[in-house]
């Protein structure tokens, strides 16, 4: 039974029939608000009910989630941008990756302490020269000898701090346009189209082992994540066409591959939280774009996604971090409820800006699509 805190509107809405619900095998609305997954309940309310905000609901959802133990232990072991040195970007302790997935929980600076502070320890380091936002990390390059933590930074730490600003609310902030301003000057043409580079980091530079002209999928998915939330005319020249070049990284990756950037078993596998490449990362990066919806690889992609759910409708996730082990999407062979809406947030979106995408998704024949290793077939003697 559906806890009956909820409002007659949820539970009318729980049984509405909307079209997004087609592209799955069940329906998990029901599953998800009695999951008493407090972060996951509340974004279910506010994305795949559209209620707002200050719907009473909504309030109640919001203040669980605050008083969540499991919220409030990842709220007090949030990195220190001050004094922990960044060892990798895909890491969970990078302390972006942590106010990006907790901004999607709903924690914010108007919410907590905490959090507002590490918000505006992001916002004290950047360059003054060209507004690139900057990480303490271990600075060397190949030419240096110095291998001391220093304030630098490469677009795998500007382009994420950017846009976590932007969703956190600070558009109007100095700081916050310079960065985006930063960003759109390094726009450039790759080998695969517009996007952007791994370039030399500041001061350092350190430029990342893939190859000097190829997109950086991660730059491009890391700029996406926020320049959705501004007007269109806010955006910078080649930002759809960056877009298309990270989802052709899809079409064309039985050819080529950006370096380390594969499209194997480890990418089909929807791993959450989203922070590095994999197939629910990239979908979730275009799916506020509805140029990038219709595209034949957004629509293969969430082919593909799909084959993972099993009949019920809720997701098992099959790869996870341990790091996040007590959580349900850290944990294998158990439905988790996190994913589950994850991923229907997705599918949501994509029907919301493009109708037809169902009856195009469904004469995909997912399985065919295998992955690849990114270089032409080699033939059998």
């Amino acid at each position: 039974m559906v806890a009956r805190s909820f409002s007659n509107e949820v539970m009318e809405k729980i049984h509405e029939e909307v079209d997004w619900i087609k592209l799955l095998p069940e329906d998990p609305r029901k599953h998800l608000i009695e999951s008493g997954e407090s972060f996951t309940i509340y974004r279910t309310l506010i994305d795949l009910f559209d209620l707002p905000s200050d719907h009473p609901d909504v309030i109640n959802a919001h203040k669980k989630v605050l008083e969540a133990p499991l919220i409030q232990n990842f709220i007090k072991n949030l990195s220190n941008w001050e004094k922990d040195i960044v060892t990798g970007h895909n890491k969970p302790t990078y302390l972006p990756n942590q106010l990006w997935l907790l901004l999607d929980w709903g924690i914010n600076a108007e919410s907590n302490a905490k959090f507002e502070s590490a918000i505006n320890s992001l916002m004290v380091h950047q360059d003054k020269q060209t507004g690139q936002f900057l990480a303490y990390s271990k600075g060397y390059g190949r030419q240096s000898k110095d291998k001391n933590p220093q304030w630098t930074s490469v677009l795998c730490d500007h382009n994420l701090i950017t846009s976590i600003l932007l969703l956190a609310g600070f558009k109007n902030e100095e700081r916050v346009k310079r960065g985006l301003k930063r960003m759109g000057e390094l726009i450039t043409e790759t080998s695969q189209g517009f996007g952007w580079k791994c370039v030399p980091g500041l001061k350092t530079k350190f430029r990342g082992p893939g190859r000097v002209n190829d997109v950086c999928p991660m730059a491009v998915v890391d700029a996406l994540r926020g320049y959705w939330i501004l007007p269109k005319e806010e955006w910078p020249n080649h930002l759809i066409e960056s877009g298309k070049t990270l989802l052709n990284c899809w079409i064309k990756r039985a050819t080529e591959k950006p370096y380390i950037f594969g499209h194997g078993k480890r990418f089909r596998l929807p791993r959450a939280p989203f922070i590095w490449y994999n197939i629910g990362t990239v979908l979730d990066a275009t799916r506020h774009y509805p140029e990038l919806i219709k595209t034949q690889a957004f629509q293969e992609l969430i082919a593909v996604s799909l084959l993972e759910f099993p009949p019920d409708g809720r997701f098992v996730p099959k790869s996870v971090f341990l790091y996040y082990k007590n959580y349900s999407f850290g944990q294998k062979k158990e439905v988790s409820p996190w994913m589950t809406f994850f991923l229907s947030r997705i599918y949501k979106n994509a029907v919301d800006a493009d109708p037809a995408i169902i009856k195009a998704v469904k004469k995909i024949d997912a399985k065919s699509l295998k992955g690849s290793k990114g270089g032409p077939k080699s033939k059998k003697k």
